[in-house]
């Protein structure tokens, strides 16, 4: 009976250790659950509460506490006409080890009216609850800014003529009053153009074309771009700053102008066939002087009228304001494939005119150490479209994944410059060896013709191998590992043979049991709040938009991959050494720094000018500074290494996420 008993006390005891954890886990999680919820929060950020009525106005909906949204409606935005948006985008940020999510929707609003513009509410849910972001209260001047380019709006030029009582001057100051009767659109219309120029409509896959939007202007207008074009299908490079608003002297059609390039590209076609370029879009206020104001003037001294024209007190008289939107026309380019005739096997879509160079970084390595090929490809065409060049490595070197950086000239047709690929390898045994001649085929569309770029063989021999230095190994003691495990299982003996641990469970079961009835409380509000809303928005027409994943994406590949590698090899010096080279590699991509430009100073600017702490940069140059010593310095442990690249980890993701 006692042996029975005894059995039946052990599988008792068995279950309720099972029960009571499970009651503790689950607590937890409820409270959990409760408590991250409570932190949820929905607002509207304006990026101003008061603006003039020609600029534009940013409103953020943000979203904390959550990493998605079920659903978003945004509120109607009247007396706003929406010229951007809704750009939806995600975020997370970590502080002290906690970590935090939030969602945004962003919309660019342009005001219709002066005067004070309410802003109802955004609605979302999130786990089946509707919350409201907070109603805003915008205030709209009835002036102009004055600023020389606030939120992309183009000023408008003193245009030729307007000083001076040449013939040539009556005919430009004309184009300023608006007679009686006289269209005004068709005057702006004839005054105000929107162009776009090719330098050529057909042309080879991979051979660029050159691209400018431009606004030509002869009367006072405020203009944005309001639609932009995609340019899908092509490689883009830009060759001047998008919308620099920078007005200069121009003709069109025989007349005098002032123009600005809107947009100015070079594009790579990436396909043949035809190829549609999207047009852009401008909209223009334009203001004239009304011709009974102009004669009113007139009898103090014509000359004297015209002199102040652009004067503010002027503005303030008989003036007459029209709006326009115009949009370029859209332009089909033919891309020709290029022949197969004569196509050589290396070929990899390099388009235009190259040269290859071809070095060892340190041509005296020893076996088992890292050593580096250069490749460096010169010339003009799609350099940053040209993919690595293959390298037939002789038996006994073990290559691995190449870096690779661009030094080109955007202002040139083609693009000219250079593109540099690092090969790390390491020889395994010593010896002579040789890397075959490395090759570059490529289209030249000058000729029509395949032709290809060499550099010679490289010769090289390894006469001595590394000092492998070897790092202790971690010793586990079995006799403190048993007596913890004792220790252990002791402990929930001694609490498996008390008498309190029956209201712990009892406790845990009802905090359980209260969490399942306040959720099923929480589910019934929410369907019938979700009832309401879809009533409320049939009523209004409101559309709910579906929220999409954000515009911050994580990696798609690794870019510590290759460190990791080494790593699990034990390979000390490739390890700081692919670490140092991923963190540049990220910061030149991320920044898009040339080569003259990778330097600490330059940099940590870049790094502050995406608003990064002077903590964040310092931290960067320590990643730096430690894998450069590292390399001089005898041995280093697995865990070293391993906490330093969950340092350079934290860093890249805190980069990449924009979490200041």
């Amino acid at each position: 009976m006692n042996i029975v008993w005894h059995q039946m006390k052990l599988v008792l005891k068995k279950k309720l250790r099972i029960l009571f954890f499970t009651s503790i886990i689950i607590a937890v999680i409820s409270l959990t659950a409760a408590t991250s919820f409570a932190q949820v929060k929905f607002s509207a950020v304006p990026g101003a509460t008061a603006i003039t009525r020609d600029q534009a106005l940013q409103i953020e909906f943000v979203l904390e506490g959550v990493g998605e949204m079920e659903s978003f409606s945004p509120p109607p935005f009247n007396g706003f006409t929406i010229i951007q948006g809704p750009q939806y985008g995600n975020s997370f940020s970590m502080i002290n080890g906690n970590v935090s999510r939030s969602v945004s929707v962003t919309y660019l609003l342009m005001p219709q009216n002066p005067g004070k513009i309410a802003i109802a509410p955004a609605q979302t849910k999130v786990k089946g609850k509707i919350i409201k972001s907070n109603p805003l209260t915008i205030t709209i001047l009835n002036q102009l800014s004055g600023n020389s380019n606030p939120n992309n709006v183009m000023p408008v030029p003193s245009i030729p003529g307007m000083r001076g009582g040449s013939n040539s001057a009556d005919a430009d100051i004309k184009d300023y009053i608006l007679k009686k009767g006289e269209d005004p659109i068709a005057k702006i219309q004839k005054n105000l153009v929107v162009q776009v120029e090719v330098s050529k409509k057909t042309c080879y896959e991979g051979e660029p074309i050159v691209v400018t939007y431009k606004l030509y202007t002869r009367v006072k207008s405020v203009s944005r771009v309001t639609k932009r074009p995609t340019l899908n299908g092509f490689s883009v490079s830009e060759m001047t700053q998008p919308e620099s608003m920078d007005f200069q002297p121009d003709q069109l059609n025989g007349k005098p102008f002032y123009s600005t390039i809107l947009r100015k590209v070079q594009l790579f076609p990436l396909q043949p066939g035809e190829i549609t370029l999207e047009p852009i879009e401008v909209s223009s206020q334009v203001r004239f002087l009304k011709a009974n104001e102009a004669a009113k003037k007139n009898e103090n001294g014509f000359d004297d009228v015209f002199r102040d024209f652009f004067d503010d007190d002027m503005l303030s008289g008989e003036t007459e304001e029209h709006n326009l939107t115009q949009q370029t026309k859209a332009i089909t380019i033919t891309v020709k494939p290029l022949p197969e005739n004569n196509k050589p096997a290396n070929f990899n879509g390099a388009v235009g005119k190259f040269a290859l160079q071809a070095a060892l970084v340190n041509s005296n390595i020893a076996a088992s150490e890292t050593g580096t090929l250069k490749i460096i490809v010169e010339g003009k065409g799609n350099l940053s479209m040209i993919n690595q060049p293959v390298i037939n490595w002789p038996k006994g070197i073990d290559s691995f994944e190449p870096s690779s950086r661009e030094n080109i000239d955007n202002s040139t047709v083609p693009l000219s410059g250079s593109k540099t690929f690092e090969y790390p390898f390491t020889v395994n045994d010593k010896g002579n060896y040789i890397i075959p001649a490395v090759s570059l085929s490529y289209f030249n569309p000058q000729t029509g013709t395949y032709e290809t770029a060499a550099a010679n063989e490289i010769n090289f021999a390894v006469n001595k191998m590394a000092e492998k230095k070897k790092t202790a190994p971690t010793v586990i003691y079995e006799g403190a590992k048993e007596s913890l495990q004792t220790k252990t299982k002791n402990f929930i003996d001694d609490i498996l043979d008390g008498q309190w641990w029956w209201p712990v469970i009892v406790m845990a079961l009802l905090v359980w049991g209260g969490y399942q009835l306040r959720q099923s409380r929480k589910l019934a509000k929410a369907k019938n709040e979700l009832r309401q809303l879809i009533k409320e928005q049939q009523e209004t027409n409101t559309e709910t938009i579906p929220i999409t994943e954000g515009a911050i994406s994580t990696f798609n590949t690794d870019p510590l991959n290759n460190a990791r590698q080494e790593l699990k090899k034990e390979n000390t010096t490739g390890f700081y050494t692919e670490l140092h080279a991923a963190l540049w590699n990220f910061i030149q991509q991320k920044y898009q720094l040339s080569p003259t430009e990778m330097n600490k100073k330059i940099a940590g600017d870049k790094l502050r000018a995406g608003f990064f702490s002077e903590g964040m940069i310092e931290n960067f140059y320590q990643l730096l500074d430690t894998c450069e010593i590292a390399l001089y310095t005898p041995s280093h442990s697995q865990s070293e290494m391993y906490q330093l690249l969950q340092q350079a980890e934290t860093f890249i993701k805190t980069i990449e996420n924009k979490i200041i």
